[in-house]
């Protein structure tokens, strides 16, 4: 089972294409959501954010260590970056992380936090966590 980092805004977001031959953070849309997510969002406009492991996977710290711990802390950085640049451009933004499959579920922690905070080296995404972007 994958996690999942959804992104939600008020308005478009650009988009970062998975790219197979050189994987890294990337973003794309939520056209067909069978799964869910969009409606943990107040806003109309989602994606889901995945990392260099093809998922959300990448985004787990617990157990990581040299290489792989950097890559993760990576993914944290671009995302933390991209958000950034969101905030500046006028975007109101909120994330919601889950396992996959949990799309549905009520939230269990509601948090408003600054993209800044993704940079912090105890950061991780907890479960079922819906996130206001401040």
């Amino acid at each position: 089972m994958c996690l999942a980092i959804y992104i939600a805004s008020n308005k478009p977001l650009p988009l970062i294409p998975w790219n197979e031959e050189k994987p890294a953070f990337y973003v794309i849309e939520v056209v067909d959501d069978g799964a869910g997510a969009k409606r943990q969002f107040q806003y109309k406009y989602v994606y889901y954010a995945g990392s260099h492991e093809g998922c959300g996977c990448g985004f787990i710290k617990d157990g990581e260590a040299d290489e792989e711990l950097a890559q993760v802390e990576e993914n944290y950085k671009r995302l933390s970056a991209y958000l950034k640049d969101a905030k500046e451009s006028g975007a109101l933004l909120q994330l919601f992380s889950c396992w996959e499959g949990d799309q549905t579920q009520e939230p269990e922690f509601r948090e408003e936090i600054d993209e800044n905070i993704l940079n912090e080296s105890l950061f991780e995404f907890k479960d079922k966590a819906l996130y206001r972007v401040v």
